[in-house]
């Protein structure tokens, strides 16, 4: 490109034209692709294209700060280098982590993993439930849930220990009646 044809391309893309922006991004895309690939050669899971376009992007948001074509590529490369580089060393701390995490993971940590989500579900199952109870039998079940004695939810709700008694045995009984054997079997490990 002659020198007068890049100073009117560089005038035209500082003051914002499209036309001036989408010939500079077709000069250099597919090269800044080329070299971001190499560089993430091994790193399949970091996307190139996305790396290129955000640049494309940083560099309109500049447009006004380059003296020259050439300055706009060496920003493109210079750029472009950082942000994969960047990108690698974000997914060598993701990779860590993950093998750190699946290092110690054995049969017995599935089995484990499989017993909490049997777990949360009964857990769920069992709150769910709770919240269909009459409000009194409800407020009363989630304090004594809570680790309360009797006593104690008595005197917070400034009720009898013996209505706490009641209400407690009335919420069992409807719980009972919509709770499978093993959000019973939570329930009264709560109680």
């Amino acid at each position: 490109m002659r020198t007068i044809e890049e100073r009117a391309l560089l005038i035209d893309f500082q003051s914002g034209d499209r036309l001036a922006f989408d010939r500079i991004f077709r000069l250099y895309h597919s090269a800044l692709i080329f070299f971001a690939n190499r560089l993430l050669v091994s790193f399949d899971q970091i996307d190139p294209q996305e790396i290129v376009l955000d640049i494309f992007v940083k560099l309109h948001e500049k447009r006004d700060s380059f003296e020259s074509l050439n300055s706009i590529k060496a920003f493109l490369y210079i750029s472009t280098k950082n942000s994969c580089f960047k990108a690698i060393e974000k997914e060598k701390v993701r990779q860590k982590r993950f093998d750190g995490y699946t290092s110690t993971f054995n049969e017995s940590d599935e089995n484990n993993i499989l017993s909490q989500i049997v777990l949360s579900e009964v857990h769920r199952e069992l709150y769910q439930a709770l919240e269909l109870l009459p409000e009194q039998c409800r407020i009363i079940m989630e304090r004594l849930m809570e680790g309360k004695t009797a006593k104690e939810v008595a005197e917070e709700l400034s009720i009898s220990v013996s209505t706490v008694g009641s209400q407690k045995a009335r919420a069992i009984s409807i719980l009972k009646k919509r709770l499978s054997g093993a959000g019973i079997a939570l329930l009264l490990l709560y109680l």
